[in-house]
């Protein structure tokens, strides 16, 4: 394996954001993903959680207890105040930084690490030095830790499992077929990156969907992706009570208006960066917003919110009219009164 850059650690840091309100299962899913980094077969990590400014009272307690307690170097950060999970990984990734570290992988709180992802990162990232970010399929599991059957799953992450089965992403600029062909194609738990890209694009201060916007961004900027085979991430869907970000915003439509809002902020930013640098004209940034607007349309209204689905669809009409007779369907033109545009 080649040598780190000068001054640059080989080092896997994993960024772990950790909100305790008291709940017992967020100990213990802690304690599980930490174990998880216990158990990789390359040695060469160590982990930042950050504390996002916890109600618990004696979370800082309990967190300084299980980072003694974990075999290999853990860091506990806090945060002044509560700002979500994007912002308290930009915390760790700037730590990451001031420490040393060249390469990222996020891991969130409830999440399992396989066991040779440490081992897999480093050895892609060293083989590929034009490599800036990498990811990994994930499989789902239930608050025990069991599998979910696929036709089990909530449409999202049903349609999230399904699209796993497309070609990877693999090289330069293809933030095009991600924003316009795929609803994701990672959960940050499956994101691995160089930290000089975590610091260029931070993630941004929004409640939800900060992961999918800043993914946009990294791929907008011209980034260098591939996937990283055989180590998938085990992701934790509880069975019971339901999706905690749609629960925490409001319910299922509220969260899709977030979504939406919040996605198409990225989407904007990653076309605005595209076209800085030429990889893009305006008029091809206009027409993949359009596109997003009809792909995400679809994806809320199977998800439950068909009003604010249409809603994006005449969005996407209206911003661009020949691009929008060009891919929407026959139902969509009526829906938005542009039946007369398909050709």
């Amino acid at each position: 394996m080649p040598s780190p850059i000068p001054g640059q650690s080989a080092t896997v840091a994993f960024v772990v954001p950790y909100f305790d309100d008291g709940l017992a299962w967020r100990r213990e899913c802690l304690r599980l993903t930490l174990a998880s980094l216990e158990q990789q077969t390359d040695p060469h990590w160590c982990a930042y959680v950050v504390n996002d400014a916890s109600p618990a009272a004696d979370t800082s307690e309990f967190l300084k207890s299980l980072a003694a307690s974990t075999v290999g170097q853990v860091t506990v950060l806090h945060t002044q105040d509560h700002g979500g999970a994007g912002r308290a990984r930009n915390v760790a990734i700037e730590a990451a930084h001031r420490d040393g570290h060249a390469l990222l992988a996020y891991l969130d709180a409830d999440d399992l690490a396989h066991p040779r992802r440490v081992a897999a990162v480093r050895a892609m990232f060293a083989a590929q030095p034009e490599l800036d970010f990498a990811y990994s399929d994930i499989e789902f599991i239930d608050e025990h830790g069991k599998p979910w059957e696929s036709n089990q799953l909530l449409p999202g992450l049903h349609l999230l499992n399904e699209q796993q089965r497309l070609p990877k992403l693999r090289g330069r600029e293809r933030w095009i077929e991600q924003a316009v062909e795929r609803d994701n194609i990672a959960i940050p738990s499956a994101m691995n990156l160089r930290t000089s890209l975590a610091l260029q694009i931070p993630f941004p201060i929004v409640p939800f969907c900060e992961d999918v916007a800043t993914l946009f961004r990294y791929l907008g900027s011209g980034a260098v992706i591939d996937h990283v085979p055989g180590i998938p991430t085990r992701y934790r869907v509880p069975r019971t009570g339901g999706s905690a970000s749609r629960k925490q915003s409001g319910g299922v439509d509220a969260f899709n208006h977030l979504r939406c809002a919040n996605e198409r902020e990225g989407l904007e930013k990653a076309i605005a960066m595209a076209v800085a640098r030429g990889a893009a004209s305006e008029r091809l940034g206009q027409s993949v917003l359009c596109r997003y607007l009809i792909r995400i349309g679809r994806t809320v209204t199977a998800d439950g919110s068909p009003e604010l689905g249409r809603s994006q669809l005449r969005q996407a009409q209206e911003l661009d009219p020949e691009t929008f007779a060009q891919y929407a369907t026959a139902v969509e033109s009526r829906e938005t009164g542009a039946a007369a545009m398909v050709p």
